[in-house]
């Protein structure tokens, strides 16, 4: 599909939206997915039935979050729920609460947002309080041990690995960079290093220089190290604005952002709030792969042969045989559309016509290879399959993020005319191979990859992930042989549907806290 049928596809979206909402169009069984969970509702250790056999080595928790309330209607801005998947012993045990931070406290209690300040605490730092708390449960990591969520900004949250309480709401770093900034909702973690990066300068009258300022943080710290700062970053645009990034790369040497000609809104909105109109492009900028050295704090920039926008990356690592940095990378449109267009279709109202399916099943896996002895080499992207309409992807991350590996695994685009993706699929990434599960009318979630401890191939293991059946209108997790991506066994129904949501993690029992209460309540 070109991609002026991906802009009449958004704007075929938008209208018929107004025309739901003014003829009350019957709706599509996937907007189950979008059903609003009850603000007082939380479950705490529900057994769920189990079909089919568990293996013996899943013995931790997947978290996931989704969000189940949308106070301003955009999909993305949702308060969040956390869900978690506990396994003991062949059983599993569902707990959810949701994430208490601002945003929703002030949403139970009926009160108006906080305004905002006239200055930043920090200079180039968003215009809140320092100790604000978003709603985060976007995205799930460890630091110091602690189990912490994320969205995108510098404010993450800690909760707790049984109850999912909140322990601290914002996790307090021991460093002196301050907060809150905008930053992307995923880290990536290297051998125990946790790297990221703060972006600075966009907010209106924030003061500071627009920019970055990459840190890693050290296993066993709460500690923010700077790698580098990265002033007025003119390669990103002419203005020398930074460009929005959801998600950074890293391998034992570098920080790797792909910088796409794709701008924060300068404007300044609510706790738990973005202004989805807002969004600038640039058609006239190029878009380039930025390589930071975590030794020295040196940039290298990697034009690409035409613009590239990306949520989710795949996974980056050092080709040693050619003296050459891989990135592979999910194109999630194609390169005329521009993000302030697509960010506009992530209303609720407009997701809810379906019609957003037909720009999902346009992204593509592809790979960047960077000559590391000529920095400022044009890169050509070379497609990883023919399989487009792949998104959410994940490796086997624990082991190989940042390192060669062979396999990715992603939410799939399976009927190109589904709303939704509507299949999970493999594909093998030297030869571009895949397969995939699908069954008519159930909606996966992000799958996640759960290592054998004994297995010896890069692909002995399980996937996981929670599935919305609107055929028996429930939510039930998945889990599926990750070699043969033949399904081993399911858990559920939980006890109320889990709405389309965002990412997950798995951590083993030895990371996570044991269980306390054996009885299973929920409100």
């Amino acid at each position: 599909m070109t991609s002026r049928a991906a802009s009449t596809a958004l704007l075929l979206a938008v209208a018929v939206e107004a025309q739901v909402g003014q003829h009350g169009l019957l709706a599509s069984p996937f907007n189950l997915g979008f059903e609003p969970v009850p603000l007082n509702r939380s479950c705490y250790r529900v057994p769920l039935a189990v079909n089919g056999t568990l293996p013996d080595f899943l013995r931790g928790t997947l978290y996931r979050g989704a969000p189940g309330a949308w106070p301003d209607g955009w999909w993305l801005d949702g308060l969040l729920t956390i869900n978690a998947f506990k396994f003991e012993a062949g059983k599993v045990f569902f707990t959810m609460q949701w994430n208490k931070d601002e945003a929703y406290n002030r949403t139970v209690q009926s009160k108006p947002a906080a305004p905002s300040l006239e200055r930043p605490p920090v200079p180039g730092g968003l215009r809140h309080p320092a100790n604000t708390s978003w709603p985060t449960g976007v995205a799930f990591h460890q630091v110091q041990g602690n189990l912490v969520s994320s969205t995108g900004v510098s404010n993450i949250n800690s909760i707790d690995f049984d109850t999912l309480e909140p322990l601290e709401l914002p996790f307090a770093y021991s460093d002196d960079l301050g907060a809150p900034f905008l930053a992307p909702t995923h880290d990536s973690t290297v051998d125990g290093h946790v790297l990221h990066h703060l972006t600075t300068g966009v907010q209106k009258n924030s003061g500071g220089t627009t920019g970055y300022v990459v840190t890693s943080i050290k296993p066993g710290t709460r500690k923010r190290e700077v790698v580098a700062r990265i002033d007025r970053p003119n390669a990103s645009s002419w203005k020398g604005l930074p460009s929005f990034q959801h998600m950074p790369l890293a391998t034992a040497e570098y920080y790797i952002m792909l910088e796409s000609n794709c701008y924060y809104p300068d404007s300044v909105t609510a706790v738990g709030e973005v202004d989805w109109t807002g969004w600038q492009s640039n058609p006239l900028a190029t878009a380039h792969v930025r390589v930071v050295s975590r030794a020295t704090g040196e940039s290298f920039l990697y034009p690409l042969a035409y613009n590239i926008f990306a949520i989710h990356h795949i996974n980056a690592y050092k080709d040693a045989s050619t003296n050459s940095l891989v990135v592979d990378t999910i194109q999630l449109f194609p390169s005329e559309v521009p993000c302030s267009m697509a960010f506009r279709g992530t209303k609720l109202s407009v997701l809810k016509t379906g019609a957003a399916g037909v720009g999902y099943s346009m992204s593509k896996p592809l790979r960047l290879v960077l000559p590391l002895d000529r920095p400022g080499t044009k890169v050509q992207p070379k497609p990883l399959t023919d399989a487009s309409g792949m998104e959410f992807p994940t490796i086997r991350y624990d082991e190989h993020n940042g390192k060669p590996y062979k396999y990715a695994y992603g939410n799939w685009m399976f009927k190109k005319t589904a709303p939704f993706y509507d299949s999970i699929i493999k594909i093998n990434v030297e030869t571009g191979e895949h397969v995939h599960w699908h069954v008519e009318g159930h909606y996966p979630g992000e799958p996640v990859f759960v290592a054998d401890p004994n297995g010896a191939a890069e692909d002995d293991g399980v996937i996981m992930t929670n599935v919305l059946d609107t055929q028996r209108k429930e939510t039930y997790l998945l889990v599926l042989d990750a070699r043969t991506m033949m399904e081993m066994s399911r858990a559920g129904p939980t006890p109320h549907t889990i709405p389309h949501g965002f990412h997950g993690r798995y951590f083993d029992g030895p990371d996570a806290a044991k269980a306390s209460r054996e009885d299973a309540v929920w409100v």
